[in-house]
Order: C-alpha cells, then sequence, then structure tokens
C-alpha cells in the first residue's frame, strides 16, 4: 500500500524573518511494507542475519520459500514461523540444564 501526502510547512508568525518560504511544499510518499513475498536478501535484512546465513537456512528447510520462475522468494509468513520455532526450541528444559552426576547427587551443567 502506498500513501502520497502533502505537507505545507508553516513557520510561526512572529517578527523573525521566515525560514521556510510559503510556496514550498513537500510531497511524502509512505509505502508500509506489506509484501506477501520478499527477495532472499529483503528476508534476511529483516531477521537481522546475511544473505549467506538465508540461503543456509533455506537450503535447510529451516525456512520455507518459493520460486517464481527464476526468482527464489520467501513468503513472510514464513519468517514469523521460525522465529516462533526458534523461540520454542530456545527454552531451556530442566533435564537439558542440569543433571544429577554419579557422584552423589551433585548437579553438573550438560554441554
Amino acid at each position: 500500500m502506498t500513501a502520497t501526502a502533502q505537507l505545507r510547512l508553516v513557520a510561526p508568525t512572529e517578527k523573525r524573518a521566515p525560514v521556510v518560504p510559503e510556496t514550498q511544499i513537500i510531497n511524502l510518499t509512505i509505502e508500509s511494507d506489506e509484501k506477501l513475498l520478499l527477495t532472499v536478501v529483503e528476508a534476511a535484512h529483516r531477521l537481522g542475519i546475511g544473505r549467506t546465513l538465508m540461503y543456509e537456512l533455506l537450503g535447510s528447510g529451516q525456512i520455507e520459500s518459493v520460486h517464481v520462475g527464476r526468482l527464489h522468494k520467501v513468503p513472510a509468513e514464513a519468517l514469523a514461523k521460525f522465529v516462533d520455532h526458534c523461540r520454542v526450541g530456545a527454552r531451556p528444559r530442566a533435564r537439558d540444564v542440569a543433571a544429577p552426576a554419579s557422584d552423589g547427587g551433585a548437579l553438573t551443567e550438560r554441554s
């Protein structure tokens, strides 16, 4: 979605010289980022990772991708699914953090 708006800059009416002439109008175009399919570079940028790592994630199937002709595209919702999956997988479970040692009950960390 693209929206274009015209803004008119108005200087306060004081005894100073006007900073901006009254005839100056700024055209501002605002584009929202609501694409359904992103390029690999755009998807990598959204995740804050590099292009090479993005291709590795796509190649391993961790992030879904589609081909549109010769173009490799990433659905925007696939990024959200990947992040959700990482959050769920990153939660430490009690049995993964500490395990009883064989010397009688002291806790040791697993690596």
